[in-house]
């Protein structure tokens, strides 16, 4: 049934309300009725999609929530209408050390800046920090090159190539190349073992002018001189050559 309204009348002791022991059964007969009614429907939703919900049950007719509880580091500053969160006690200091081995510090909320160099250049990107180098990778970009290791040619040629000083050489050679009388070039030049120079040779014969039969003998018998890198013991005076 619906609650039912006591009548008052219209002015104090005017007759017109309901009396005493009426108005009273009309109060007993509402209290009846709110007493049979359903439970109260209130409930609580938390709202968004992510994060933590603070309400979590309800009892009866009691709304519980969660208590926020501050972990390490982190301060709860309550006041009347709200609940600030800040950090307790933060990094103070971190140090940066770059390749060239200098190192500085960041202190509290300073900003680190990464600048690029020469053809190189940094983008940021949803937390990703990215390094690009646009510049020359090959050899004609240095200039001053050099090998750490042995550089396998892979059987390709050397081209344009000026100058070459190298304590030895294995192979064949075309070209000038410069060597010691003792043979410290192995391979060949322009096709010719340049070792092979250095054994005996025949250097054709002597042009002389025979003026006795002495000089004629001497002009006519071979005598062995031995080899340019190891000559022999013989030593003869033949006189002048004529020219």
């Amino acid at each position: 049934m619906a609650v039912q309204l006591i009548n008052i009348g219209n002015v104090a002791n005017d007759g017109t309300g309901d009396d005493l022991r009426e108005a009273f059964i009309k109060t007993n007969a509402n209290f009846e009725e709110l007493d049979l009614r359903d439970d109260e429907q209130t409930t609580v939703s938390n709202l968004g999609e992510v994060g933590e919900g603070l309400f979590a049950q309800k009892l009866v007719y009691d709304l519980q929530f969660k208590k926020l509880v501050a972990g390490q580091n982190v301060l709860l500053t309550p006041s009347d209408q709200s609940i600030s969160i800040g950090v307790n006690v933060g990094v103070k200091q971190v140090s940066v050390v770059a390749d060239t081995g200098g190192t500085f510090y960041l202190y509290d909320n300073a900003d680190i800046t990464f600048a690029g160099g020469n053809d190189i250049s940094i983008d940021q990107t949803s937390g990703t920090v990215t390094v690009s180098y646009s510049g020359v990778t090959d050899l004609a970009s240095d200039t001053t090159p050099q090998l750490t290791a042995d550089l396998d040619a892979q059987t390709n040629n050397l081209l344009n190539v000026g100058t070459i000083t190298t304590s030895g050489v294995t192979g064949p050679v075309t070209g000038n190349v410069t060597g010691d009388i003792l043979g410290n070039v192995t391979g060949l030049v322009n096709g010719i073992d340049v070792r092979t120079l250095l054994s005996s040779s025949d250097f054709g014969g002597i042009n002389s002018t025979v003026t006795n039969i002495l000089e004629y003998i001497i002009y006519n018998t071979d005598v062995e001189w031995g080899t340019i890198a190891a000559p022999g013991t013989v030593s003869l005076d033949a006189g002048p050559i004529a020219v």
